[in-house]
């Protein structure tokens, strides 16, 4: 520690106090011993209350309203004294000490209490009337409330830096949980899309080399084409999460129609129509139709193949809606509707909820599922 630190530390602590102390009781022995007053009960008696007084700087801290209250005690007894050559000014020194540690105390009523104590023992040691002292007693006290009132304030500004840096945190852990769900949510979109279209027309492929290998190429070609879809919205996936930026202009729904030719050739029995307008709809809102949709294709290739499925965007006035419903599986089930985390349907209701849509998802009384969505349209 450096010695400005120990210094400064030494003063902030009781070991000044201490050191107070004990220089006020030499200085006033070795001025009484010189004097040759150091004798005599009275003079004794007015020394030893003198010591009392300055050993109370001692407590000032731990108890300002004792020290104070057994100071103003002594300083009252040392009128009892006769010592006329007594330094009556070195006595301030301690009182000093305890008004001001007065003003600093919690107990503001308590605190006035010892204050009046101590400055009727200083009035009556002075032996008349002094104006002086009211001054030497409720200015310390005065400047004791004002640093009082500074360190609530800084403790209150301390806490308050403690409670913001803590909520900085939170907030800093709760965005990185977003950011990691919402970087999950486009990978599940993107890949469980390609790979569920994928292992359809693998499995196809697989039968019809034997069969009719012209077919089984157009599968393969398909997968092909697919793997290179995945590559590219992966790309879109890493631009979007370095730079923020999104579709243009409702890009997601005219892409709609690709995304439901491509299933149609890779076997799903679908059909798409739109009616109304969707020009309206936001860049956001527009990708969020575009993958409620994929996400909802894919459901049908895992859970009910061989199902027809029915895509509808209608756009009405201040919403556009995306339905989608399949029917029940006709054909057997090829084991993707073990695959998965489970994520499409919360991924496809934070994603609608995110842009102030709504969303229902569930079976229909001819055993197939729904899903409808509805999304607003951007004020004109």
């Amino acid at each position: 520690m450096r010695t400005p630190d120990r210094i400064s530390r030494i003063a902030g602590g009781r070991s000044a106090d201490l050191l107070v102390a004990l220089a006020l009781t030499a200085f006033l022995l070795t001025y009484l011993i010189v004097q040759g007053l150091l004798h005599g009960a009275n003079n004794l008696l007015e020394t030893g209350c003198g010591v009392g007084v300055f050993c109370c700087v001692i407590m000032r801290r731990s108890h300002p309203r004792l020290a104070a209250v057994v100071a103003g005690s002594c300083l009252a007894l040392t009128a009892l004294g006769s010592s006329a050559a007594f330094p009556g000014s070195l006595i301030l020194v301690p009182v000093i000490f305890l008004a001001y540690s007065l003003g600093t105390a919690a107990d503001l009523k308590r605190s006035v209490l010892a204050l009046l104590i101590l400055g009727a023992g200083l009035q009556l040691s002075a032996g008349q009337f002094n104006p002086i002292v009211v001054v030497l007693t409720i200015g310390p006290w005065a400047v004791g409330l004002v640093i009082r009132s500074r360190r609530l304030l800084t403790e209150q500004l301390t806490a308050r830096g403690r409670e913001l840096e803590a909520e900085r945190t939170l907030f800093a852990t709760e965005a990185v949980r977003y950011e990691r769900a919402r970087i999950a949510r486009e990978l599940h979109d993107i890949v469980a899309h390609c790979v569920s279209v994928m292992v359809i027309q693998a499995s196809a492929g697989q039968r019809l080399t034997v069969t009719d290998p012209s077919l089984a190429a157009e599968a393969f070609d398909s997968i092909g084409e697919l793997a290179r879809q995945a590559e590219t919205e992966i790309g879109r996936l890493v631009e979007l999460l370095g730079h923020g930026s999104q579709h243009g202009g409702g890009h997601g729904v005219r892409l709609i129609g690709e995304l439901v030719t491509r299933a149609g050739a890779a076997g799903l029995a679908v059909s798409c129509r739109f009616t109304g307008s969707a020009d309206g709809l936001g860049d956001a809102a527009a990708d969020v139709a575009y993958r409620v949709v994929q996400e909802s294709l894919t459901n049908a290739f895992k859970h009910a193949p061989g199902a027809p499925v029915d895509v509808i965007i209608a756009g009405a006035s201040g919403h556009v809606e995306i339905g989608v419903v399949n029917g029940s599986a006709e054909d057997p089930q090829s084991g993707l509707e073990l695959t998965g985390a489970g994520r499409g349907l919360t991924g496809m209701r934070e994603r609608v909820t995110a842009c102030g849509g709504e969303i229902s998802a569930g079976p229909v009384a001819s055993g197939g599922w729904q899903v409808l969505a509805r999304l607003p349209l951007e004020p004109g």
